[in-house]
């Protein structure tokens, strides 16, 4: 075959969904709009990688070091053609195959395949509350990749507030680099409820190494001088002009601590944009309270010819995006007419696959989207682009207005620089809660091209472009 296959990321499922067809003998476009190789997890993997003096690479932690072997393991396959500081503006699937708009530095142009693997990873889940969107207040992974990207590290007058794995592993980091945060506020209690018992039972079983260190972290953070409060409630935020006081209640109480720097997370959901441009077919999921879209065994979606991997499918994390990503380009391969590398590991990587979604399980259930975080005040900005608030959006619904779609036509809610990425997921739960549906009848934004920003100059430069 002489047309390539596309694929989109260079996080660990495009990494590993690229070298397994570049072994297999067709030919790999590999997109990715950061500069460098790892997706956001593995990022900057090969410039501290590389680096014996730099000390990050120890605060990071063991995990972070799967990365680079993923990255050198493309990077020795001739049959990778890299792409980076590319991203997709458009994204069409007819019966020619898969159309993709793409903007490099200040061009555009098209490109076209046959067979294009997305493997665009997830994002924080948006966290609306009051003050959170003062200067000073970020999400734990924007600050997470601060640190990893210019070594820029928090105050320590930091207080992280939140639930979740991506909260103790960015704690644990912290005191890595010897980062005492001023107090860490979990929304999640510090018990697991008993109706949770038989879901941590069987993760014990599958991927019982996990939970281990899931347990070392919290017994390093309990058993350092970080004040650890578990199960608060009412969250807000306060301050002239940015963020000066994070005021919360615990144990009955309310409790006010002075900070310059407050990080909120409550877990993270697929990141869709790319899949509802493309009309793929999504489900919720009720118990996450996020889309996905839907996929079979292998990663093939529901629009021919696109195929999917890692967490922009459901969230299951790194480890899986890579089985994924090996499981997808085997059986592309094999569609190509092409012989699958290391086709005897397909049993092993679908068990492994399997331990991973019990582990998921579990945490799911122990970690879902917090209250503290649903219960969003009228008054409460939800879409930061437009300044549009939960009362505006709850008004249209008690209105008439049927859902997300029509709601952005009415407030521009959604029709900022972000085009409903930090929005989207809120206002339509907002949207289901008042008008008693369930989310999946009140459905999601729409996604239209320019998906990301590009000039009217651009586009009139498009015309016959290819690349």
């Amino acid at each position: 075959m002489t047309e390539p296959v596309i694929v989109i990321g260079a996080g660990p499922g495009g990494l590993a969904a690229a070298t397994t067809l570049a072994r297999a003998g067709a030919p790999v476009r590999l997109l990715d709009e950061q500069p460098a190789a790892g997706g956001q997890l593995y990022r900057a993997s090969e410039r501290i990688g590389g680096d014996a003096t730099s000390p990050l690479k120890g605060w990071l932690g063991p995990d972070y070091g799967a990365g680079l072997p993923l990255i050198r393991a493309a990077q020795a396959e001739a049959n990778i053609d890299w792409r980076f500081d590319t991203a997709v503006w458009d994204i069409r699937c007819d019966d020619d195959g898969i159309a993709l708009g793409l903007l490099s530095g200040e061009s555009v142009f098209q490109d076209r395949a046959a067979h294009v693997v997305l493997a665009t990873g997830a994002q924080e889940r948006p966290a609306p509350f009051p003050g959170w969107t003062l200067p000073g207040v970020l999400g734990i992974g924007a600050a997470q990749t601060l640190f990893k990207d210019a070594g820029l590290a928090p105050e320590p007058d930091v207080v992280l507030a939140g639930s979740g794995p991506l909260l103790y592993l960015f704690a644990i980091q912290l005191l890595n680099a010897g980062i005492t945060p001023q107090a860490i506020l979990e929304t999640a209690p510090k018990n697991i409820a008993p109706s949770i018992l038989p879901a941590l039972f069987r993760a014990a079983l599958r991927h019982g190494s996990s939970l281990v260190k899931g347990l070392a972290w919290r017994r390093r953070i309990d058993g350092s001088s970080v004040p650890h409060l578990y199960g608060i409630t009412d969250l807000k935020a306060a301050g002239d002009g940015r963020v000066e006081t994070v005021s919360f209640r615990h144990g009955g109480r309310e409790h006010t601590l002075k900070t310059s720097l407050l990080l909120v997370h409550d877990g993270v959901m697929p990141n869709t944009h790319l899949t509802v441009a493309a009309r793929c077919d999504h489900q919720w999921n009720d118990q996450q309270q996020y889309w996905h879209p839907t996929v079979d065994a292998v990663g093939r979606t529901s629009q021919a010819g696109l195929w999917l991997v890692g967490d922009g499918a459901g969230i299951l994390g790194a480890e899986a995006a890579v089985l994924q990503g090996r499981t997808a380009g085997r059986a592309l391969a094999a569609d190509l007419g092409l012989t699958p590398p290391d086709a005897g590991t397909d049993a092993a990587d679908r068990k492994a696959l399997d331990d991973l979604r019990v582990l998921r399980a579990f945490l799911d259930r122990q970690y879902p989207p917090s209250p503290v975080f649903g219960a969003i005040a009228d008054d409460t900005i939800v879409c930061r682009c437009e300044a549009v608030t939960a009362g505006e959006i709850r008004g249209l619904a008690r209105r008439g207005c049927m859902g997300p779609n029509q709601a952005r036509a009415f407030t521009r809610a959604g029709m900022g620089p972000c085009m409903g990425r930090q929005c989207g997921n809120s206002v339509g739960r907002l949207m289901a809660e008042e008008l008693g549906q369930p989310v999946d009848q009140v459905g999601h934004y729409s996604a239209r091209p320019p998906i990301k920003p590009v000039t009217l100059a651009q586009l009139a430069s498009l015309a016959g472009k290819e690349r």
